[in-house]
């Protein structure tokens, strides 16, 4: 009897991993970057992409300042995830909070992400288009520097390779 009531807790837990939308929690095992993490969900891992936000690569300006704010933000903490969808490498693309604070907005209000206007559609992504143009006017994180680069521009410039 306990075997059948071990399966059945697995395979809610299971369940609600693969469902998209419906909020769980779990722990990080690794911060990739600023925007990338590894989660322990029971004993599954997941790969989370922060939704709506693109943080500096790791070898940009801010890069490595961006990874340890989320391991800061994150270490030894329950995380809530809720997923929005999962992307073309099988992320879960996701919101991360812990209590009523939200990592993604944290990351943007810090000036170490920038709301990424591509993918950040959801009626939330106004106010952090905001908290993004409050912390370049205040000089916060990487915009003290006078033009910085976003990754997906990075990227395509060719810096990234």
């Amino acid at each position: 009897m306990r075997y059948c009531w071990f399966i059945l807790l697995f395979l809610t837990v299971t369940i609600k991993v693969a469902v998209a939308g419906e909020p769980y929690y779990g722990t990080v095992k690794k911060v990739m970057d600023g925007d990338s993490l590894l989660m322990s969900v029971g004993r599954k891992h997941v790969e989370v992409r922060l939704y709506g936000v693109d943080a500096p690569e790791y070898r940009q300006s801010y890069g490595v300042e961006a990874k340890n704010y989320v391991l800061q933000w994150t270490s030894g903490q329950r995380i809530m995830i809720h997923p929005e969808y999962k992307d073309t490498y099988g992320r879960t693309v996701a919101i991360i909070s812990k209590g009523q604070r939200i990592l993604n907005e944290d990351l943007v209000q810090s000036g170490l992400a920038w709301v990424y206007p591509r993918y950040c559609r959801k009626e939330v992504c106004e106010s952090w288009q905001d908290m993004e143009k409050t912390a370049r006017n205040k000089n916060l994180g990487l915009w003290r520097n006078s033009q910085p680069i976003s990754p997906w521009q990075w990227k395509r410039s060719g810096e990234g390779r």
